[in-house]
């Protein structure tokens, strides 16, 4: 059924599997601090997990950005279409959310203060 040579390639497989969770875990775990910024410029830091509320002066009033054990989200901002609100809850580095209209966006990053492991800009719409 399996010649020796399968049977070498499956325990390979199995054992290189094995030894690579915990690099996986490591490059997909959530983050550990938060960046808020206003126009570009970072206001605060602030460590992901806290239970609180934080209120945000941005462009055309104040945004509310809500933290907890499951992430960060907007609870309340003084924008028209509310996308940021709808946009829902982050918490894994590298994720961002925005409040296009009130300038404010909320980036989780990792203890060593870079965001998405050193990767810039995607790409840019408009």
């Amino acid at each position: 059924m399996f010649t020796r040579a399968d049977k070498i390639l499956i325990v390979a497989l199995i054992v290189v599997s094995a030894l690579s969770y915990p690099a996986i875990r490591h490059f997909f775990s959530g983050g550990t601090f938060v960046s808020i910024e206003v126009s570009g410029e970072e206001r605060r830091v602030v460590r992901l997990g806290l239970d609180k509320e934080i209120t945000v002066p941005g462009k055309i009033g104040d945004s509310v950005i809500r933290f907890d054990e499951k992430g960060v989200r907007f609870v309340d901002s003084p924008c028209v279409d509310k996308n940021c609100i709808e946009a829902g809850r982050i918490k894994k580095e590298g994720e961002v959310l925005r409040c296009e209209a009130n300038d404010v966006t909320v980036r989780i990053i990792g203890a060593n203060g870079k965001s998405a492991k050193g990767r810039g800009i995607d790409f840019i719409t408009r």
